[in-house]
């Protein structure tokens, strides 16, 4: 069956046996563009309640680390297709991140890291293993792609002591191949020699 996992403070495994809905997680900057998200899901009938949560995001952009104020959206759709075109119509991001976790492998993943830090966030957006990592609390949410999730762990562990839960995750095609083009694998990654 199909299951729906949890938004990144909950824990991911005590969804996967509902199977009669979709956990739906978007992003947002401002409270405006927060509300008409809101109220485009609700008038549409897609869910009856959305769970709202101020975050950091951190993300690569211009060479370097970004680090900005944003909002989680969050709710539970009966049809995931419904709800990400649904969200994306009333967005105001060109490529937002319109997500929802899996239960089979998908070739992108979400890991939550515990007692996490805006160092550790950075460590890991800057090590470009990971496209975006956003941070409520000490809990750290993180978007990347599977292959990349084994180098994730090995940065996570020397950075925090702990290495992410991951769950496989499904989107928005348009933020899932910007997921894609911003994780660069060891091998990817090109290293520029210091001039003198």
């Amino acid at each position: 069956g199909r299951g729906l996992a949890a938004g990144v403070c909950l824990q991911f495994a005590s969804y996967a046996t509902m199977a009669s809905a979709w956990h739906v997680i978007t992003t947002t900057d401002t409270a405006d563009a927060s509300t008409k998200i809101k109220e485009g899901v609700v008038s549409s009938k897609i869910a009856d309640q959305v769970t709202e949560e101020n975050i950091r995001s951190f993300y690569w952009w211009e060479g370097k680390v970004q680090d900005d104020p944003e909002i989680r959206l969050s709710f539970d759709a009966p049809d995931k297709e419904k709800a990400v075109s649904t969200v994306a119509a009333s967005h105001n991001y060109d490529v937002p991140m319109i997500i929802y976790p899996e239960t089979t492998p998908t070739g992108f993943v979400m890991g939550e890291l515990a007692n996490a830090t805006p160092e550790v966030a950075e460590k890991l957006v800057s090590s470009r293993l990971v496209a975006c990592a956003q941070l409520s609390g000490a809990s750290l949410a993180i978007k990347t792609t599977q292959e990349a999730s084994a180098s994730v762990n090995a940065v996570a562990l020397e950075a925090s002591g702990a290495v992410p839960t991951w769950q496989p995750i499904g989107g928005n095609e348009a933020y899932l191949k910007w997921v894609r083009e911003e994780v660069k694998l060891p091998h990817e990654q090109v290293v520029k020699p210091h001039s003198t």
